[in-house]
């Protein structure tokens, strides 16, 4: 392809996961155009272009776009190619809405399609990029479109296709005739999990949102019929894949529990679906950072052994070296020496640190005094809390709350 405006547009396209076709006006239509779709759930011959009357004979050598919508509710941009041998560039399939249990079945109900095929459909439209935002889509056409065509003269018109052919449908999908790219696509999705799940594993925040941001893993299967109510069910189950890779990253139960509850209850506060991207990166950067500062990966296992139980006795007053050792069956000359060798700090300075982290986070999300906050973190005396958070923050607890409300 020579033009450029074409490259770009299947360029930017290609980045959202959704591919396209070269074709003409007559001839018969590839299984490949809509992933396969037809052909594993119709015994219907192939069409063309031309036997759409809503689509103008003379569309090849025109100025005009197409955006279409079909019964099956997969949306196309069709593109002239304005080339010598009238060839047509098909955009597609794409959904403006995420698919659920709900949209899959009314599908099926208003086109005729046998309950055996509801199951397939549903895993059919799990595999589609979702294009929710149509005006960024009509706002690159108008823009493709006043540069690509002989002085910007051009027009965007609308297709949805709402008479219903004679169709015979299959009693359920045959898996040797069209669904191998719908199988290809699900595999790729897990896939892209599986990278995510490492990413965060390792605290590799920039690759996690790099992979997680990816349309084929962000099109997580719903069953509302609510925009908000959507985007907080994908949160949850990314918010689930999320603590899965934090767990792989060796971090305590404990801190995967708070965290997941957290996260849980800010995605349940969310009151407008345009801020899932926002806290999509939250969730993300947050079980990231956990992994950095709570993993006991390359530890050895007795020390894992350590760790572990400083994390379950983390708020108690009592969680001592003395107590540790005893706990756990130690030596404590012993003990003070692999853990200061291993982490760097010595055993109180450790534990200190872990309990500042848990008193900046009720710092930053609730108004208990400062004495309950002490208390809750295991220091009840708030002058030697004060004191060590000082030491390590730069300002008293006080101070500190009082530069978050500005």
């Amino acid at each position: 392809m020579e033009n450029t405006y074409l490259n770009f547009l299947t360029s930017f396209f290609s980045k959202l996961n959704v591919g396209y076709h070269v074709t003409d006006m007559n001839s018969p239509l590839s299984s490949d155009i809509d992933l396969g779709l037809r052909s594993a759930i119709t015994y219907d011959a192939p069409e063309c272009l031309n036997s759409f009357n809503e689509i103008e004979h003379d569309f090849a050598t025109s100025q005009i776009i197409y955006l279409t919508c079909d019964r099956y509710e997969c949306h196309y941009i069709l593109m002239p190619m304005l080339d010598e041998a009238g060839h047509i560039m098909i955009i597609g399939p794409y959904l403006t809405e995420n698919s659920g249990i709900n949209r899959t079945n009314d599908i099926c109900k208003r086109n005729g399609i046998p309950e055996g095929l509801a199951s397939f459909l549903h895993q059919y439209y799990a595999t589609l990029p979702c294009l929710s935002d149509s005006s960024v889509v009509e706002n690159l056409l108008l823009t493709i479109g006043e540069n690509y065509f002989e002085g910007g003269n051009f027009k965007i018109e609308y297709i949805k296709e709402s008479s219903i052919p004679v169709t015979t449908y299959t009693t359920s999908a045959d898996s040797g005739t069209g669904t191998d790219d719908i199988m290809a696509r699900l595999e790729y999705r897990y896939s892209l999990e599986e990278k995510v799940l490492e990413a965060i594993s390792r605290g590799d925040f920039s690759s996690a949102m790099h992979y997680s941001s990816d349309q084929a893993l962000r099109n997580i299967d719903n069953r509302s019929s609510s925009t908000l109510r959507s985007k907080k069910n994908n949160l949850l189950a990314f918010n689930t894949v999320c603590r899965k890779g934090a767990q792989r990253g060796n971090v305590h139960p404990i801190h995967l529990d708070e965290m997941s509850r957290r996260m849980a209850i800010k995605i349940e506060n969310m009151t407008a679906p345009d801020q899932d991207k926002e806290m999509h990166r939250e969730i993300l950067k947050r079980y990231c950072t956990m992994v950095q500062q709570n993993s006991t990966t390359g530890y050895s296992p007795t020390m894992q052994r350590v760790i572990n139980h400083i994390y379950q006795h983390l708020f108690e007053q009592e969680l001592t070296l003395q107590s540790t050792a005893l706990g756990l069956s130690l030596n404590k000359s012993y003990l003070a020496t692999i853990f200061k060798r291993e982490t760097g700090k010595t055993f109180t300075a450790y534990v200190n640190s872990k309990r500042l982290e848990h008193a900046i986070f009720l710092l930053n999300t609730t108004d208990l005094p400062i004495q309950e906050i002490a208390g809750s973190c295991g220091i009840p005396d708030v002058t030697y809390f004060t004191r060590i958070f000082k030491a390590d923050k730069g300002m008293t607890p006080s101070q500190y709350r009082n530069m978050l409300k500005g």
